[in-house]
């Protein structure tokens, strides 16, 4: 049984940019992070390396590497995953800047 729940993060025109990604890729790629999806509902935050990469202050990067994909995403209450960006490997020092920003802006809007 599943213990984790993952959700895509909604931008404010309620669509979902990590669904929308995902459902561009290629078969075999689609096949590959589904897989490192299985992984992260049943394991969560003990999900490690090389699967997994914490990148400080709550961040983490779901990582596949085949392919060279990313997914960057974070925990809130209730063992709820948040997906916020997704994008491959080449582009990461800005898809992780992009990912906290995401983090921040939903980490305040939460203490409202």
């Amino acid at each position: 049984m599943l213990k984790w729940q993952i959700k895509y993060l909604e931008d404010d025109n309620g669509s979902c940019p990590v669904e929308d990604w995902l459902n561009e890729l290629p078969k075999p790629q689609y096949k590959k992070i589904a897989k490192k999806f299985i992984l992260l509902e049943k394991c969560g935050n003990e999900l490690k390396m090389p699967h997994s990469k914490p990148l400080k202050q709550g961040l983490f990067e779901l990582r596949e590497l085949t392919f060279g994909l990313r997914i960057y995403y974070c925990f809130i209450e209730g063992k709820i995953i948040i997906l916020l960006h997704a994008a491959g490997k080449k582009s990461q020092p800005k898809d992780i800047k992009y990912a906290r920003s995401l983090m921040l802006k939903l980490e305040k809007e939460k203490s409202i």
